[in-house]
């Protein structure tokens, strides 16, 4: 597998990689160059093994980009684009790369076209496996077998851009910002990587299982998908979550139908919501943070409101699951 990035505009490449002759058990990793040419920002990082490659890179440019993606060789990619929107040109169709979507591909030799618009922040998450580093990864899985996207990968079923993707949730999230991230010791790096693409595969699967339930019949197509959108916008605002009124004019829906349908379709409350991934959130931080540093990170003004929701939700304040 050989992948390429380049800014066409700019004449420079962000990254260029062949994956042949890596060491399969260690994860290398290294900065992505860190451009603030005149219209330019980029940075990020990469991290690689053989069959592999995981990306976290920012934009922030003054003047539109071309973002020249070539890859060589069959390959699967689960993408998440944070922040704003970006199209995506592949095969000559333009398509809008929108927010709130995981999404996932198998293909082979391509060369796509990415265009990041001027004054709109963008944050991209990436995974790039090789057919052989996925399959031999998740042959094992008790849960693979009945897994149609795997199926296709098996069949050599091609799969392209667009037709598999899922609605971000927060546990979706925050296994991505785990891999994209992997602060973690170098001699287990490779280890953890690997359960945590695992962990990512199982919770698209599930995702995709529960799709099949379907929402109610109801709702409109229409304001199912921008209910979808306001629930990925507050999976990634939930630390300073907006009000109803500022939610409902970014999604393009009056208040009260955004309150009703957002029930409806996930069985609770906007505000119910943002507590539960704050609470999610507050666990993961048990141990690493006082609980006053805690309540600052969530967006608790109030310490003691905070510990209050703690105790509400897992029975035990901060300080009690410490001693757990």
């Amino acid at each position: 597998m050989y992948i390429e990035s380049k800014l066409k505009e700019v004449d420079k490449a962000l990254f260029e990689m062949d994956f042949s002759g890596l060491d399969r058990k260690s994860i290398l990793s290294k900065e992505v160059s860190n451009y603030s040419d005149s219209g330019l920002k980029a940075a990020g990082k990469i991290q690689f093994t053989n069959g592999l490659l995981i990306i976290d890179t920012e934009f922030n440019n003054k003047k539109s980009l071309t973002n020249i993606l070539e890859i060589k060789g069959e390959y699967i990619q689960v993408s998440y684009l944070k922040k704003r929107g970006a199209d995506l040109i592949l095969s000559g169709v333009k398509q809008a790369v929108g927010l709130g979507r995981i999404q996932c591909c198998y293909d082979l030799d391509t060369r796509s076209i990415i265009k990041l618009p001027a004054n709109q922040p963008i944050h991209c998450q990436a995974i790039y496996l090789s057919k052989d580093y996925y399959l031999e990864l998740l042959k094992n899985e008790a849960w693979i077998e009945n897994n149609t996207f795997y199926k296709k990968v098996l069949q050599g079923d091609l799969q392209s851009w667009g037709a598999c993707q899922f609605p971000i949730n927060y546990n979706l999230y925050h296994i991505l910002n785990e891999i994209a991230q992997a602060n973690w010791d170098e001699d287990f790096k490779f280890f953890f990587i690997e359960l945590r693409l695992k962990e990512l595969f199982l919770s698209l699967h599930l995702c995709q299982q529960e799709s099949l339930k379907g929402f109610p019949k109801d709702i409109s197509e229409e304001n199912r998908e921008k209910i979808k959108k306001a629930h990925a916008y507050l999976i990634e605002h939930f630390k300073s979550p907006p009000t109803i009124k500022v939610l409902a004019r970014k999604v393009l829906l009056n208040e009260l139908q955004l309150k009703k349908d957002f029930k409806k379709m996930y069985g609770k409350t906007i505000r119910s919501f943002v507590i539960e991934l704050r609470m999610e959130k507050a666990k993961s931080l048990l141990g690493k943070y006082t609980v006053s540093e805690m309540a600052g990170i969530l967006g608790y003004k109030s310490i003691p409101h905070f510990i209050n929701t703690f105790k509400k939700c897992y029975g035990y304040t901060p300080k009690q699951g410490l001693n757990q």
